[in-house]
């Protein structure tokens, strides 16, 4: 049996006590402590020991789940790398290529691993037709239509000061909520040649977008668009069509919907969908199966000093896409 790896998490939110759950179901991993700065303890992680800082932090521990806002990333990556802990980063790895590069640095300088929870890369049918388009069974590629129609209410926004700002959100729904899916995008097909943008704040009193729409030309010929959203009531399944020399697919919450493909069956092996976490109306996760996939990898390269499945390098490509949008509108 494989030494347990000791986590402290960095981080109260939702996300924390989601964290915390698929922990109960991965091989070799235990929980030591939370670091937060919030005087109130969520009931979900009340039992565990609790520091202001992860320096404070006086239990032995391996690595750390760092579950803090998008801007804030990097600053609890690189304290723990320069302590020597492995990192394990909740999406967009951080909201600019300068804070990014300086994790990737920083770990690597420091001999420790970082891997970023992109887990929707291996939700459902993805990885399915990520080897489809790799194989180039699907034909040629010519449109993707890639739609995360969300929305959050007031409430959501005001929740926490940060929400809804460019200094700590890092933006709106291209950076928060449709970030799994560009990174989804980004994974299938690569990163755009040349893109253009159009983004507007239509239903929340906030400084960033809560609508917007991009669209995206690739070296292939491939001609995409994507559009995000939070303020499209009352929140649809994430969708993506990809239409090919061959026919056409749609995937809706990572499982085809539609698929008619010249010469090749359906390869979906999902019956129902009625558990899938969709993020259409909240950011609450109760399915932690594909974090179990994130988890487990992460203390496998832990052990074994191979890569895990996302990478820093690869998880940064997720938001230069997402700053090219933000920067490219017209």
């Amino acid at each position: 049996m494989s030494k347990a790896i000791n986590f402290i998490i960095v981080g109260s939110g939702n996300i924390a006590t989601t964290y915390l759950l698929a922990i109960k179901n991965t091989n070799d991993a235990e929980v030591v402590g939370i670091v937060s700065s919030k005087t109130t303890k969520p009931e979900a992680l009340i039992h565990f020991p609790f520091f202001k800082t992860i320096s404070e932090v006086n239990t032995n521990f391996d690595a750390v789940i760092i579950c803090t806002p998008n801007g804030l990333h990097h600053v609890s990556a690189i304290e723990a790398a320069g302590l020597g802990k492995h990192v394990l980063c909740e999406k967009p790895i951080d909201v600019s290529l300068e804070s990014i590069d300086k994790m990737i640095n920083t770990c690597k300088e420091n001999k420790v691993q970082l891997a970023v929870a992109y887990q929707r890369r291996y939700s459902s049918d993805n990885p399915v037709i990520k080897k489809l388009i790799d194989d180039n069974k699907l034909g040629k590629i010519f449109s993707v239509d890639l739609s995360i129609k969300n929305y959050r209410d007031d409430a959501y926004y005001n929740s926490s000061p940060y929400r809804g700002t460019y200094k700590i959100d890092g933006g709106g729904p291209f950076i928060q909520q449709a970030s799994h899916y560009i990174d989804l995008y980004y994974w299938y097909f690569g990163k755009p040649s040349k893109l253009v943008s159009k983004l507007g704040t239509f239903v929340h009193d906030i400084e960033v977008e809560d609508h917007g729409a991009a669209i995206c030309l690739h070296d292939s010929g491939m001609i995409a668009t994507i559009t995000a959203s939070t303020a499209t009531k009352p929140g649809f399944p994430a969708k993506m069509e990809i239409y090919t020399s061959k026919g056409y697919l749609i995937l809706e919450n990572d499982v085809i919907t539609h698929w008619d493909i010249e010469g090749l069956e359906n390869p979906t092996t999902i019956k129902s969908t009625k558990n899938t976490h969709t993020g259409a109306a909240t950011a609450t996760v109760s399915d932690t199966t594909n974090h179990e996939i994130i988890l487990n990898d992460f203390v496998n390269a832990i052990h074994t000093n191979i890569e895990p499945l996302i990478t820093g390098e690869s998880a940064r490509n997720a938001t230069e896409i997402i700053l090219d949008i933000y920067k490219s509108q017209f």
